[in-house]
């Protein structure tokens, strides 16, 4: 067994199928299906599973790919910090983040970061928070936006957004300054379960009631157009909504309620520790941070 076997296979999972692992990898297909071959043969096990849906890991193919993760994760690590010791900065790291990042923060720290670390390799993954919290715990992406970072190794504080009703402008509670929770139970709620299942969690040790979800739907764009339709109302973050967004108007919530976003990682690197700090200083000279919120 080496490393090379293992980098392989997790390829292969993660692609989904040999043409594109090869690619990741470097190597033919061919000699992709003779390093996988050659470790099934040395371990007495099948890992992989050939279906006409692409390449899937076996029950115990997953428990050796889990293994393989926290091997290359450790050894991306010490070159990292080889690297660093002679005064380079050099590595890979796989970000992971929900879709509802706004653009222009998630495009301004991977090009602050891009640029301050030229020869370090980002990779994006955009997750549910549950996937999110899967990847980090299988070793799937380095370090991913969280809201509850007590689990994790390292975190940082990322970004505190205030958090606000959405409705459409002649809505009957548009017309008062700010809404408690209470008057929004009866409203039905539309956006991503997820989302709303980690607002609600963060609403329990407040003892605050919360409005139940009638419409499931992900993304930003098809939230607004069905609030503009009058087919309910949201519960968005404010640094997500243009002021001058046609038909619709936000209200904030009394008492207020924040959320903080964090970057969190199992595993300390000098990689992480450089985005950590790279993408919390651009949030915060942005307005983004907890100090600007």
């Amino acid at each position: 067994m080496n490393l090379s076997q293992l980098e392989v296979l997790v390829a292969i999972v993660d692609t989904g199928n040999m043409t594109e692992a090869a690619e990741v990898v470097g190597l033919t297909q061919s000699a992709v299906s003779y390093s996988v071959s050659r470790l099934e043969a040395e371990l007495g096990v099948t890992l992989l599973e050939r279906g006409r849906q692409g390449v899937h890991a076996t029950g115990i193919g997953a428990d050796v790919i889990q293994h393989a993760r926290s091997i290359l994760n450790q050894i991306e690590a010490i070159r990292q910090k080889a690297a660093r010791e002679r005064g380079l900065t050099v590595g890979k790291l796989r970000f992971g983040c929900v879709p509802t990042v706004p653009p222009r923060l998630l495009t301004g720290i991977l090009r602050d970061f891009q640029q301050r670390y030229p020869d370090i390799d980002t990779v994006l993954f955009e997750g549910t928070p549950r996937e999110l919290i899967d990847w980090l715990e299988s070793g799937v992406i380095d370090i991913g936006t969280v809201t509850q970072p007590e689990r994790y190794g390292v975190s940082s504080l990322f970004v505190q957004a205030e958090v606000v009703a959405l409705l459409p402008n002649d809505h009957p509670l548009a017309a008062q300054a700010a809404l408690s929770l209470e008057e929004l139970t009866q409203e039905p709620l539309i956006g991503p379960k997820a989302e709303y299942g980690s607002l609600s969690l963060l609403l329990g040790s407040t003892q605050r009631s919360f409005p139940r979800l009638r419409h499931e739907v992900s993304t930003s764009d098809t939230i607004f157009a069905m609030v503009r339709e009058h087919m309910g109302i949201a519960l968005v973050l404010k640094m997500l909504v243009d002021p001058d967004t046609d038909r619709l108007t936000t209200r904030p919530l009394i008492p207020r309620l924040d959320v903080q976003i964090h970057l969190a990682a199992h595993t300390r690197s000098p990689v992480v520790e450089a985005f950590m700090e790279s993408a919390s200083n651009w949030a915060k000279g942005h307005g983004f941070s907890s100090e600007s919120a």
